[in-house]
Protein backbone atom coordinates (compact mmCIF):
# COMPACT_ATOMS: atom_id res chain seq x y z
CA UNK A 1 0.00 0.00 0.00
CA UNK A 2 3.11 2.25 0.99
CA UNK A 3 4.71 1.90 -2.75
CA UNK A 4 1.50 2.38 -4.04
CA UNK A 5 1.30 5.60 -2.44
CA UNK A 6 4.23 7.03 -3.44
CA UNK A 7 4.04 6.19 -6.86
CA UNK A 8 1.23 6.89 -9.26
CA UNK A 9 -1.67 4.53 -8.19
CA UNK A 10 -2.52 6.84 -5.00
CA UNK A 11 -6.06 5.69 -5.87
CA UNK A 12 -5.45 1.94 -5.91
CA UNK A 13 -3.57 2.57 -2.59
CA UNK A 14 -6.45 4.26 -0.83
CA UNK A 15 -8.62 1.79 -2.43
CA UNK A 16 -6.24 -1.59 -1.08
CA UNK A 17 -6.57 0.71 2.25
CA UNK A 18 -10.11 0.51 2.46
CA UNK A 19 -9.79 -3.12 1.86
CA UNK A 20 -7.86 -4.08 4.70
CA UNK A 21 -9.46 -1.87 6.82
CA UNK A 22 -13.09 -4.08 6.50
CA UNK A 23 -10.94 -6.91 7.10
CA UNK A 24 -10.32 -5.55 10.25
CA UNK A 25 -14.05 -4.86 10.51
CA UNK A 26 -13.69 -1.10 10.33
CA UNK A 27 -16.15 0.98 8.17
CA UNK A 28 -15.82 3.98 7.16
CA UNK A 29 -19.85 4.90 6.63
CA UNK A 30 -19.20 7.32 3.94
CA UNK A 31 -22.69 7.15 2.84
CA UNK A 32 -23.90 9.43 5.52
CA UNK A 33 -23.85 12.99 5.04
CA UNK A 34 -20.95 15.34 6.01
CA UNK A 35 -22.74 16.97 8.42
CA UNK A 36 -24.02 14.13 9.85
CA UNK A 37 -20.77 13.65 10.21
CA UNK A 38 -19.54 16.28 11.43
CA UNK A 39 -22.23 16.64 14.32
CA UNK A 40 -21.90 12.79 15.16
CA UNK A 41 -17.67 14.06 15.54
CA UNK A 42 -18.96 17.27 17.38
CA UNK A 43 -21.44 14.95 19.79
CA UNK A 44 -18.44 12.26 20.39
CA UNK A 45 -16.15 14.64 21.63
CA UNK A 46 -18.33 17.19 23.92
CA UNK A 47 -19.12 13.96 26.02
CA UNK A 48 -15.85 13.86 27.32
CA UNK A 49 -13.45 16.59 28.88
CA UNK A 50 -10.27 17.42 27.68
CA UNK A 51 -9.05 15.92 30.84
CA UNK A 52 -10.73 12.76 30.11
CA UNK A 53 -9.90 12.60 26.50
CA UNK A 54 -6.39 12.93 27.76
CA UNK A 55 -6.51 10.08 30.26
CA UNK A 56 -8.23 7.48 28.01
CA UNK A 57 -6.00 5.00 28.44
CA UNK A 58 -3.50 3.65 25.95
CA UNK A 59 -4.72 1.45 22.76
CA UNK A 60 -2.89 -2.31 23.57
CA UNK A 61 -5.10 -4.44 20.88
CA UNK A 62 -2.70 -5.13 18.03
CA UNK A 63 -5.05 -5.13 15.26
CA UNK A 64 -6.63 -2.01 16.07
CA UNK A 65 -3.37 -0.34 16.06
CA UNK A 66 -2.39 -1.91 12.82
CA UNK A 67 -6.03 -0.10 12.14
CA UNK A 68 -4.81 3.29 13.02
CA UNK A 69 -1.86 3.03 10.95
CA UNK A 70 -3.86 2.62 8.00
CA UNK A 71 -6.76 5.11 8.65
CA UNK A 72 -3.53 7.82 9.12
CA UNK A 73 -2.07 6.94 5.87
CA UNK A 74 -5.68 7.03 4.56
CA UNK A 75 -6.02 9.83 5.77
CA UNK A 76 -3.41 11.51 3.70
CA UNK A 77 -3.90 9.42 0.34
CA UNK A 78 -7.63 10.72 0.17
CA UNK A 79 -6.94 14.40 0.76
CA UNK A 80 -5.44 13.75 -2.50
CA UNK A 81 -8.26 11.80 -3.93
CA UNK A 82 -11.08 11.76 -2.29
CA UNK A 83 -11.39 15.00 -0.47
CA UNK A 84 -14.61 14.73 0.63
CA UNK A 85 -14.34 11.16 2.41
CA UNK A 86 -11.47 12.41 4.44
CA UNK A 87 -13.75 13.44 7.58
CA UNK A 88 -15.07 10.39 7.46
CA UNK A 89 -11.47 8.63 8.65
CA UNK A 90 -11.15 11.42 10.64
CA UNK A 91 -13.68 10.29 12.98
CA UNK A 92 -13.10 6.92 12.56
CA UNK A 93 -9.87 7.51 14.34
CA UNK A 94 -10.99 10.05 16.92
CA UNK A 95 -13.57 6.96 17.56
CA UNK A 96 -11.81 4.15 17.65
CA UNK A 97 -9.50 6.33 19.80
CA UNK A 98 -11.93 6.89 22.62
CA UNK A 99 -13.68 3.32 22.39
CA UNK A 100 -10.00 1.21 22.25
CA UNK A 101 -7.67 4.02 23.91
CA UNK A 102 -5.18 6.52 22.46
CA UNK A 103 -2.28 5.83 19.96
CA UNK A 104 0.52 7.73 18.65
CA UNK A 105 -1.56 7.97 15.95
CA UNK A 106 -4.40 9.26 17.75
CA UNK A 107 -3.68 13.10 17.63
CA UNK A 108 -3.62 13.09 13.56
CA UNK A 109 -7.57 12.75 13.69
CA UNK A 110 -7.76 15.59 16.38
CA UNK A 111 -5.53 17.40 14.16
CA UNK A 112 -7.76 17.05 11.09
CA UNK A 113 -10.73 17.34 13.00
CA UNK A 114 -9.76 20.68 14.50
CA UNK A 115 -8.51 21.94 10.67
CA UNK A 116 -11.96 21.02 9.08
CA UNK A 117 -14.01 22.78 11.71
CA UNK A 118 -11.82 25.88 11.32
CA UNK A 119 -12.35 26.53 7.43
CA UNK A 120 -16.25 26.14 8.79
CA UNK A 121 -15.67 29.29 10.85
CA UNK A 122 -15.46 27.13 13.76
CA UNK A 123 -12.51 29.37 15.01
CA UNK A 124 -12.10 28.10 18.64
CA UNK A 125 -13.61 24.88 18.62
CA UNK A 126 -10.58 23.91 16.17
CA UNK A 127 -8.14 25.77 17.97
CA UNK A 128 -9.04 23.53 21.39
CA UNK A 129 -8.49 20.26 19.07
CA UNK A 130 -5.57 21.46 17.74
CA UNK A 131 -4.61 22.02 21.17
CA UNK A 132 -5.57 19.08 22.44
CA UNK A 133 -4.05 16.90 19.24
CA UNK A 134 -0.59 18.83 20.83
CA UNK A 135 -1.39 17.40 24.53
CA UNK A 136 -2.34 13.85 23.34
CA UNK A 137 0.98 13.55 21.09
CA UNK A 138 3.36 14.74 24.78
CA UNK A 139 1.41 11.92 26.67
CA UNK A 140 1.66 9.27 23.64
CA UNK A 141 4.46 10.28 21.92
CA UNK A 142 4.80 9.86 17.61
Amino acid sequence: TCALAYSSGLPDSVQNSIGVLTKLGIDLQESRSTEACVQETITLLTTRTDEEILNTRQMADPIMIMAMKFLTKLEFGMTQTKPRSVLFVTQKIIELSLAKGMSPMSPIGFVYFGSFISKRGHLSSGYRYVELALSLLDKVGA
